[in-house]
């Protein structure tokens, strides 16, 4: 492993051109349980910048009410009449803000939005990678091996501010981490980068999510921890992880094994697995040439309800690797992120957090494929999203 390389793309890689027209996000994913009533459930926590020095001292987000008319011209709207509607038009701005965002994902989750000005931010000092707040009350941080902080939405802060576009509640950590495997090389392109450097994450600590406590424990927080940069999403949006792997040829649980996948990439995905030591990497950005086929549908309804099913079947000349997972539709959330360029694009991620299904590995051994190892899944973070476009 390149432990510069590995450590530098955990900090702030915003620079030049992307400090007007860029984002940076931190993302990390975990398991934790209810200390009364002993249920599981995933939580959140994401860091996203946008467009830093736009608006370093102020807030701008781009789904905010902009008439971009004179309150003498707005007579016209006041009269109701046809040329008074074509002057409520909203003017178009370009975003820039740092945003916390965190919450569950699971039935019925949700997720709330702390917004900071981009000098409420201090990055890659020897203490932080970074820390964002106005005062100690909403102070955030996230380091090498630590991340804690607290955000509250009201109520009446979404009635007076509907541009926050997350839920009503409370939601505070203190959690302490531990990157157990990560991949390398990053994938990296003219708008858009990606990092996983930590594919299996231990995570523990304490989360207060509207007075419930969970505790996360290292054994079963299941994590992951990654990051994207970039002038622009990738669209459409493809992910899975997981770390909860259980082979079906031994039984035996896989302590030391991940996978993950991401893109679309130039119509190819990125998939990185480590099966106990068994290292199989498939990179979009590389030279490595590789057959893909990739799916995500919308499965018939059963007993069980709706769900969403994500496929993804890779080979080269020396392997094979088929993921085959399902989620059901009502332990999913969707998770939005204005765009950089701004327009009023929105990233709209539909995201769960209990995927099922299974990994098998094979081995090309002349015309025939010999199974290498079978892995069931469980807790597998599944996503799929897309950019919207406001309608004209």
């Amino acid at each position: 492993m390149n432990l510069r390389k590995f450590n530098r793309c955990k900090r702030y890689m915003l620079a030049g051109s992307l400090k007007k027209n860029g984002f940076d996000r931190w993302r990390l994913v975990f398991n934790g349980f209810n200390t009364d009533t002993g249920s599981d459930c995933t939580f959140f926590i994401e860091f996203y910048l946008l467009n830093p020095l736009l608006s370093p001292s102020e807030c701008i987000l781009g789904f905010k009410s902009r008439l971009e008319k004179t309150s003498e011209e707005l007579q016209y709207a006041l009269a109701s009449t046809e040329t008074g509607k074509n002057l409520l038009t909203e003017k178009d701005v370009k975003p820039s803000f740092v945003m916390v965002k965190v919450g569950r994902l699971s039935k019925n989750g949700k997720q709330f939005n702390a917004y900071f000005p981009s000098n409420a931010l201090k990055t890659d000092t020897n203490d932080y990678i970074l820390r964002v707040g106005t005062s100690d009350l909403n102070t955030c941080t996230l380091t090498d091996s630590s991340t804690a902080g607290s955000v509250t939405v009201s109520k009446m802060d979404l009635i007076q501010r509907p541009e926050m576009l997350c839920d009503a509640g409370s939601f505070s950590w203190n959690l302490r981490y531990k990157i157990e495997e990560c991949f390398l090389p990053n994938f990296k392109s003219a708008t858009t980068n990606w990092s996983c450097f930590g594919a299996r994450t231990s995570f523990a600590g304490i989360i207060l999510m509207d007075g419930e406590k969970y505790s996360v424990n290292t054994t079963t927080s299941y994590g992951y921890f990654d990051k994207n940069w970039g002038k622009d999403f990738t669209d459409p949006f493809f992910h899975l992880s997981a770390n909860n792997l259980t082979s079906n040829i031994s039984g035996k649980k896989l302590l030391s094994s991940c996978f993950a996948v991401q893109g679309i990439y130039n119509k190819r995905l990125s998939l990185l697995s480590n099966l106990e030591d068994k290292q199989i990497e498939f990179h979009a950005g590389g030279r490595k040439k590789y057959s893909i086929v990739y799916d995500f549908s919308e499965s018939i309804p059963d007993e069980d309800g709706v769900k969403l099913h994500w496929t993804v079947s890779i080979n080269d000349r020396r392997h094979v690797v088929d993921v085959d997972i399902f989620c059901k539709a009502e332990n999913m959330i969707v998770r939005e992120y204005e765009c950089s360029d701004g327009e009023r694009k929105l990233l709209k991620v539909l995201s769960g957090a209990t995927g099922t299904g299974e990994l098998k590995l094979y081995k090309k051994v002349k015309k025939n494929l010999e199974l290498i190892e079978d892995v069931h899944i469980a807790n597998c973070l599944c996503e799929y999203g897309n950019i919207e476009y406001p309608v004209k």
